[in-house]
């Protein structure tokens, strides 16, 4: 190449551009293709790399204890045992205790007199179960009773140290709802009217078991400084009874009476008088009358 080349020098003899031999090699330079020099381009690859992702599932962890500012919760073998602190809380606040240990359980306070103040007004358990049981005359499950009790048993409400506790079976699968009393705050209707007539009531000691006529019942309630309303009783076909706010003259009977709030007490009366107390039929002892 160098020599065909150096015909193309004009400085060099004999070098002369327009000779034929000079034009027949410049045209066949120009009619060669240039070689090509490719560019090398890296493809991205595509890796696919197995991953290694691991899930671990970890179970719900099983809770033993909870607490907040309404009640305290703790596990003791084969039952959960809650304090109530605080039986003004609102109810929601005893709900998201059970709850966190996995119970459905409601308390529900109540205001009473003093008579009933940390004390159950009632149970309702609803569900159903595979191993209902009894102990003792109370509801069981698996064998533990569920109960909602003052303890010390037979403690003062009020006393230091009392207090209500409620024992619920771990791993209950239905429903409690718990009514629970709570002292009265000034002008609230008691929950516990029917206490007016037992110990400690504000009537304790009358007698209504076979009626008494309004005039003498009267002047024994405003003798202990209470105020009187009244209440006529009126019985349904089947026996039920229900009650309307009513005037009732002297000679009208008293069957029953109840504790309204603190200083009142309602009295249940009837005009005529009746062969029997409508409030005991003979079925069941007589509350307190």
């Amino acid at each position: 190449m160098t020599d065909l080349l150096a015909t193309l020098d004009p400085s060099r003899k004999g070098g002369d551009p327009g000779a034929p031999g000079a034009r027949a090699l410049l045209a066949h330079v120009m009619s060669t293709s240039a070689p090509v020099r490719r560019r090398r381009f890296l493809r991205p690859v595509l890796v696919a790399v197995a991953a290694g992702l691991v899930v671990t599932l970890t179970p719900p962890q099983f809770v033993t204890s909870y607490a907040n500012a309404a009640v305290e919760i703790h596990l003791e073998g084969e039952q959960y045992v809650a304090r109530v602190l605080d039986p003004f809380a609102d109810h929601e606040r005893f709900t998201e205790a059970f709850r966190a240990v996995g119970l459905d359980v409601r308390i529900r306070p109540l205001p009473v007199s003093p008579l009933s103040a940390g004390t159950s007004l009632g149970m309702m358990i609803g569900g159903t179960f595979d191993r209902p049981d009894e102990i003792g005359g109370e509801f069981a499950y698996g064998g533990v009773v569920l109960s909602a009790d003052l303890e010390p048993k037979g403690c003062a409400p009020a006393a230091p140290g009392c207090a209500m506790i409620v024992r619920v079976p771990a791993g209950f699968p239905g429903s409690v709802d718990i009514r629970l009393g709570r002292p009265a705050r000034p002008g609230e209707d008691y929950a516990d009217y029917d206490k007016a007539l037992g110990p400690g009531g504000p009537l304790h000691g009358v007698r209504l078991r076979h009626g008494a006529p309004v005039k003498e019942v009267r002047a024994e309630a405003e003798r202990r400084g209470l105020r009187v309303t009244y209440q006529r009783i009126e019985i349904g076909p089947g026996g039920g009874l229900s009650f309307v706010d009513d005037t009732p003259g002297d000679q009208w009977t008293v069957w029953n009476a109840w504790q309204v709030r603190e200083g009142v007490v309602r009295l249940l009366v009837t005009e005529r008088r009746l062969s029997q107390n409508p409030f005991y039929n003979g079925s069941a002892p007589p509350p307190n009358l």
